[in-house]
């Protein structure tokens, strides 16, 4: 089974345009939130849209979650941004979103919206969350500033957290692959201006994971048992 997982794309139509036409021959397509750029709201509406749009253009199977990019209050957002509400509207026939939990080919995964309660995990899962486990190489930059997620280092550390979690966040982590306790933690970070978004390709048979940067290859790690 192929996945093929983006994160970050904070409202780059051409990022959401080439997810539309290149997500192709996938088992399955996993979007780990921040979908809007909210420093630009007045065009919110465009940007729900567009996001919409290439969500239903995508060939394969999508799941996403929500990130802190996703949900704002007050004017001039819509309400249905409170919370990240507006993602469950994309769902649909092979279309997960935040609070689903689904099995696929045999794999059992789990989308986790931002700012949500974290679930108990099976030692089995996938899980789509924003945020990686605080303090590990996925949620740390260059200069040791750290984006993740305590609670979930808490529960990977005591080996309770999924076999495998792909988040996003951080934009510059130390390292796009690392191990909590018994979980692999991928994120494929965020590149600005490049034509197209990072991202990773994870075949779960042969347990494979490579990460590509501009469209090339930039790095593989073997995700073990």
């Amino acid at each position: 089974m192929r996945i093929l997982h983006c994160s970050d794309l904070h409202g780059n139509n051409r990022w959401f345009d080439w997810l539309a036409d290149g997500a192709a021959g996938f088992d399955l397509v996993c979007l780990t939130g921040d979908f809007l750029d909210l420093q630009d709201l007045k065009r919110i509406d465009a940007q729900l849209g567009m996001v919409s749009s290439a969500a239903r253009r995508i060939p394969s199977p999508v799941a996403v979650c929500s990130g802190n990019n996703d949900s704002f209050a007050g004017p001039p957002a819509p309400p249905s941004l409170l919370h990240a509400t507006w993602l469950g509207e994309l769902r649909g026939p092979e279309r997960w979103a935040d609070g689903d939990r689904f099995e696929l080919r045999g794999q059992r995964y789990r989308c986790v919206g931002w700012n949500a309660p974290l679930p108990s995990a099976e030692p089995d899962e996938v899980w789509l969350y924003h945020a990686p486990p605080a303090r590990c190489n996925a949620a740390v930059d260059q200069q040791g500033y750290d984006s993740g997620d305590e609670i979930l280092r808490e529960m990977c550390q005591a080996n309770k957290g999924p076999a495998l979690l792909l988040s996003g966040h951080q934009h510059e982590p130390r390292e796009w692959s690392c191990r909590v306790g018994l979980s692999w933690c991928l994120n494929p970070g965020y590149t600005a201006g490049a034509v197209i978004p990072n991202h990773i390709i994870v075949d779960l048979e042969s347990r494979h994971a490579e990460l590509h940067v501009g469209g090339r290859p930039a790095g593989v790690a073997h995700l073990g048992v």
